[in-house]
């Protein structure tokens, strides 16, 4: 029977573990049966949600330091419940939101003498309080600075101004616990997976449902998470326990456009979308596998799954603008592989050439806001801004905010690349004037604000190079080389090639030998391991005659005691007739 194969140049996407030595060991991962990941990342930081006596705590690590972290690292405590969920801005990498059962969400600072001190984290910079209930989720907005979701099992999602601590929208109408939260690319919608069993997609500046429709029936949890334009993708379970993954219209959630029945494991499914890809990972809690499929034509296609030995309590995922460029690199996972260690998995796409990809790293976000939280509360829309991946390939992973050091970040404004006819220019949001903010819940380490904007104003544009164009392919055609060069560059790939394939050709004579080699070990095994066996049913047989010969023994010795007592008894019988014919005669 033949069949097609859908071509497709992430089908060879494969994933593989970081060393020992470039783990996080020695930590002590928070037991809580909360649905979380227990870990998130940026380009500068790894944090873990922490096993703490007595409140609530969370670790913040430098990628710097995998390893073995000391005994004394600082911790981020000032929770007086376990902390359920953390999150890093996308505008400020040194800058992590918290929630927790003590029905507080928090914002804080990494000190920049984090690796130095040994005393814990205990001033945040805001607190976000007013939930009646624990909070189980926050959410930075992709577009807009400053703006955090923050949902609470007392049935409400709220978004945060924090920059002035105060609440722009409430999102309500869930009649149970809120599962779990997601922002649409453009920061306009957020889509909810409530324990009632439905699916809504809110208005962000409005609070209103704009969709609601029924989900998935399990009685266990689910996910939500946005894939590429108005579709969505939930995990859940069916009503007979099978694990589940959904696809839906944002536009009308009365059906899913296509449903997965995966298997029957217990474990939740954590989804996970990079739209640079477009390929949607999916990992299981309490297994090792990690599913990865194409989404295309409004259909998932599966690709393959990475296999552990390993099972995962956890998954954080790196942001796209922290990935290694240079090695293809197109996602990377921290998995909470136990109670004590964070293990980094890496996914690429295999490449031979060292160039750079272009074909499979789209512009991704650039962690510079299009707009501040008082023009997202007050409507204003804007597209998300981003960077050329080739800046990554050049000088790796793009740090932002306060710890990019004030340097400026070239970005492209969001189109489509199959769009773009020429380089756009670079126009950064009009920051409005500066509202006097209320007085701090808790005073913070530095007179800094709480989330800085690195968008330079457009009074003072930097004095940048002008910013990476979007290549089409009318300038790539344009930039080609002269047909001597052309000769040349192809003279050198030719040799390039001839060497990569006399290299090859080398190690599959060596594989070669090698099968040879463990065949015939594997042979003369198989020889002995059948020797052996007729041995031992010798040995058995023999044996076997052995306990016969015994047991007749036996039987014979039996048979002698027995004669011999009879001749003991007539012995005795006999001597004391003797004795009575001795008396009769006297």
């Amino acid at each position: 029977m033949s069949f097609i194969v859908r071509s497709s140049k992430y089908r060879h996407v494969f994933g593989t573990a970081f060393k020992r030595d470039a783990c996080f060991e020695n930590l002590q991962v928070s037991m809580s049966a909360w649905d979380t990941n227990f870990v998130t990342a940026n380009p500068k930081y790894m944090a873990v949600n922490w096993n703490a006596g007595g409140g609530g705590a969370f670790c913040v690590v430098p990628h710097s330091e995998a390893g073995k972290l000391r005994g004394n690292f600082p911790l981020f405590t000032a929770h007086a419940g376990a902390v359920l969920d953390t999150s890093f801005s996308p505008f400020d990498d040194d800058v992590i939101a918290s929630g927790a059962e003590d029905h507080q969400a928090m914002v804080w600072r990494v000190p920049e003498d984090l690796l130095e001190r040994e005393e814990d984290v205990t001033q945040p910079v805001a607190v976000l309080g007013g939930h009646g209930r624990k909070v189980g989720h926050v959410a930075w907005n992709p577009v807009a600075s400053d703006v955090l979701a923050v949902s609470s099992s007392d049935h409400t999602v709220k978004l945060w101004d924090v920059s002035r601590q105060t609440v722009g929208v409430t999102l309500q109408g869930f009649k149970d616990t809120v599962l779990s939260v997601a922002w649409s690319a453009d920061g306009r919608q957020l889509a909810a997976a409530s324990r009632d069993k439905k699916l809504r997609v809110f208005d962000a500046r409005t609070g209103n449902c704009v969709q609601e429709g029924a989900s998935h029936q399990g009685i266990k949890g689910s996910r939500v998470t946005w894939l590429s334009g108005p579709r969505l993708a939930t995990t859940g379970f069916s009503r007979s326990s099978d694990r589940q993954v959904y696809i839906w219209d944002s536009s009308d959630l009365s059906k899913p456009l296509e449903t997965h029945n995966l298997d029957m494991s217990a474990g939740m499914l954590m989804p996970f979308y990079d739209a640079g890809t477009q390929m949607l990972y999916v990992g299981g809690k309490g297994d090792g596998n990690i599913r990865y499929y194409e989404f295309a034509d409004d259909k998932l296609h599966e690709l393959s799954v990475y296999t552990s030995a390993e099972p995962q309590r956890g998954l954080g995922v790196m942001a796209k603008r922290g990935v290694d460029v240079a090695r293809c690199e197109v996602m990377r996972f921290y998995k909470v592989a136990s109670n004590s260690m964070v293990e980094p998995i890496s996914f690429k796409v295999p490449r031979k050439s060292e160039a750079f990809q272009a074909d499979i790293y789209p512009p991704a976000p650039a962690g510079v806001p299009a707009m501040s939280a008082e023009e997202f509360f007050a409507g204003k829309q804007a597209e998300p801004l981003l960077v050329d991946m080739e800046r990554l390939f050049k000088d790796g992973p793009l740090v932002v905010g306060a710890a990019a050091g004030g340097q400026p970040v070239p970005v492209v404004k969001a189109a489509p690349v199959a769009e773009a006819k020429a380089a756009p220019e670079v126009k950064a949001a009009p920051a409005p004037a500066p509202a006097p903010a209320p007085a701090p819940v808790a005073k913070a380490a530095s007179p800094e604000p709480v989330v800085r904007s690195v968008s330079p104003s457009p009074q003072t544009p930097p004095p940048a190079s002008p910013p990476a164009p979007v290549r089409t392919q009318t300038q790539t055609r344009a930039t080609a080389p002269a047909p001597a060069q052309a000769q040349a560059a192809n003279s050198a790939e030719l040799d390039a090639l001839r060497a990569e394939n006399k290299r090859l050709q080398s190690e599959l004579a060596e594989a070669t030998q090698s099968a040879s080699s463990a065949q015939a070990a594997a042979q003369s095994a198989t020889t002995q391991l059948a020797s052996s066996r007729e041995s031992l049913a010798q040995l058995q047989t023999e044996l076997s005659r052995a306990q016969s010969d015994v047991q007749a023994l036996q039987a014979e010795v039996s048979s002698a005691s027995d004669k011999l007592n009879a001749a003991q008894a007539e012995a005795s019988s006999a001597g004391a007739q003797v004795a009575e014919a001795g008396r009769q005669v006297d």
